[in-house]
């Protein structure tokens, strides 16, 4: 009877502990498709109205983009006069990948850019995938903090693409550095280049990667898997990082700012980067994205 009343109580615990986690799983798939539908909005919003205006309603105050050099978006364009006359430029676009914290405050997606020449119509469009940091605001808006796009040679994918969240990591093990100055979004980048100039840039990578990376690179469709990676590792980088920040949940976070790569033979490249972090199931960082745009050879 002991034994019965011992197995009913841990099979209770069983299933309390999986009604729990299915319960966390539901809030987090609506969370991701609360952001996933504000960056669809946002993109609808600019089709409509154009770059100005729908960059100024989704944009935070303080959100960053680069111009080629970073800078306040909305603020910059808050010092343009309203478009009067007919567009040239369609700007569309649409998220086909991202993830959110645990606490709901700091998330990313990412997807394809089509460019229209609503002039020239028989000029073929352009191509980029964007990628854009969102962080919740005070009433409980999404806003874009930070948005580095790259142009691709085709299309990443269409511009009706389905959404897919980022894998949820499940229970982690206890974060033995939270509240500590171990916890400090610098340390991120500082290690990652640390390890590029004391091994090899693809030995950094590989050991600081998640399991589900994407690396965004000018000119080159993301890479997904090491075998597409492997060919954009051919630079040893540093990084100077400007700025960041971790999810209060402690699970997620993000880093900018700007990157030099020498590629030997005197060929160098500067231009600004976007990572973003993520702890994984032992609470180690891991980075799940890494976007780079160089600098127009004439703007250092």
């Amino acid at each position: 009877m002991i034994f019965r009343s011992a197995y009913l109580g841990f099979a209770f615990i069983a299933m309390s502990i999986a009604a729990q986690a299915q319960s966390a799983e539901r809030t987090r798939q609506a969370n991701l498709e609360s952001l996933a539908a504000t960056e669809r909005a946002f993109a609808a919003e600019t089709v409509k109205v154009g770059f100005r205006d729908g960059f100024i309603k989704y944009f935070a105050d303080d959100g960053i983009g680069f111009g080629p050099h970073p800078q306040r978006t909305r603020e910059e364009l808050m010092k343009l006069p309203p478009s009067t006359g007919p567009r040239r430029i369609m700007f569309n676009w649409a998220p086909m990948f991202g993830d959110v914290s645990d606490a709901d405050d700091l998330g990313y997606t990412t997807g394809p850019v089509l460019y229209t020449d609503l002039v020239d119509t028989a000029k073929p469009p352009r191509h980029a995938i964007y990628f854009s940091v969102w962080q919740k605001q005070a009433d409980g808006t999404w806003k874009v903090v930070v948005d580095l796009g790259v142009d691709t040679p085709n299309a990443v994918a269409p511009i009706d693409t389905k959404f897919t969240a980022a894998n949820a990591v499940g229970p982690r093990k206890p974060n033995p550095m939270k509240g500590t100055p171990d916890d400090d979004y610098r340390k991120l980048d500082w290690n990652l280049w640390g390890s590029i100039a004391k091994t090899s840039p693809a030995k950094a990578y590989g050991s600081h990667l998640d399991k589900l990376f994407r690396v965004h690179r000018k000119g080159v469709i993301p890479a997904t898997t090491f075998a597409e990676l492997a060919p954009l590792l051919n630079s040893a980088t540093k990084f100077e990082i400007i700025d960041g920040k971790i999810a209060s949940s402690g699970d997620l976070a993000y880093t900018y700012g700007k990157y030099s790569s020498d590629f030997g033979q005197n060929v160098t490249e500067a231009g600004y980067y976007v990572h973003v972090w993520r702890r994984d199931a032992n609470s180690k960082w891991r980075l799940v994205v890494d976007v780079q745009n160089p600098l127009p050879k004439t703007d250092k």
